[in-house]
């Protein structure tokens, strides 16, 4: 038998293998550093950012440091000048109660000539004031934490043709702008027991001739009024008072007292 041999790799061809250029997009050519530039200035643009951002933030820092520095200042300045000012205040409230006080004396100050005046133009023909004496008189204690301050007044003894006319006396004396009103009141009236005497005692204003008269002894008794003298200078300065009346009105010129 006969045997068949066939040898393939004599009759192969032999290729030679070639090998393509890549594509332009697909690659990056030797010695080409534009990646490796792009590649810092996006490193560095946040660097950047972050830098501008400190220095302006600084800057805002010392601006503001500065800014409270001249507003520490300037406060400090202000509250030497408040010191000053309440040093001044101080001296000014010193002076006023000062002027109050000095105020307040003549405030508080009633001549009694006039009063005696007042009293004396009040008086009806057919009273008689026998004695006028001053009285202190304390309030009735309301409040135990306050003490009342005692009032003065006045008592006005004499003698009457009647009782109406002790009356009418009352009431005229309750208008009078240098007492309490509310104050006048009659405290004692009574009739004496013996005829007055034509002869030696004389007769009362406008009694009939042969009339008898008894005479009234009476009591009024009032408190002096608390209003202040500078609110007075009217009525004073009628009744003669000129010394105190001066004085009042050269302290309302200036401004002391309204």
């Amino acid at each position: 038998m006969y045997g068949l041999d066939i040898n393939f790799l004599k009759d192969r061809e032999v290729r030679v293998f070639e090998a393509k250029p890549r594509a332009r997009g697909g690659g990056v050519a030797p010695g080409d550093r534009r990646p490796l530039v792009l590649g810092l200035a996006a490193a560095l643009v946040p660097l950047a950012l972050v830098g501008g951002y400190w220095v302006v933030t600084r800057s805002q820092v010392n601006q503001l440091q500065t800014r409270s520095a001249e507003l520490d200042a300037e406060t400090a300045q202000l509250q030497s000048q408040l010191q000053e000012i309440s040093g001044i205040q101080g001296q000014i409230d010193l002076v006023r109660a000062e002027i109050n006080a000095f105020v307040a004396v003549f405030n508080d100050i009633l001549p009694w000539s006039a009063l005696l005046q007042d009293i004396r133009t009040r008086t009806p023909a057919r009273v008689q004031i026998v004695s006028l004496n001053q009285t202190t008189t304390t309030p009735e204690q309301t409040d135990p934490a306050v003490t009342p301050e005692s009032v003065d007044g006045l008592s006005i003894n004499g003698v009457a043709c009647s009782y109406d006319e002790i009356n009418d006396f009352a009431l005229v004396l309750q208008r009078s702008p240098l007492l309490q009103s509310q104050t006048v009141a009659i405290s004692q009236a009574q009739q004496q027991p013996t005829l007055l005497d034509p002869q030696t005692q004389g007769r009362c204003p406008g009694t009939p001739v042969g009339d008898p008269d008894f005479l009234i002894d009476y009591t009024i008794g009032a408190s002096i009024t608390d209003t202040p003298a500078s609110q007075l200078v009217d009525e004073l300065e009628r009744q003669g008072t000129v010394g105190l009346v001066t004085r009042l009105q050269a302290l309302r010129e200036k401004g002391v007292i309204e």
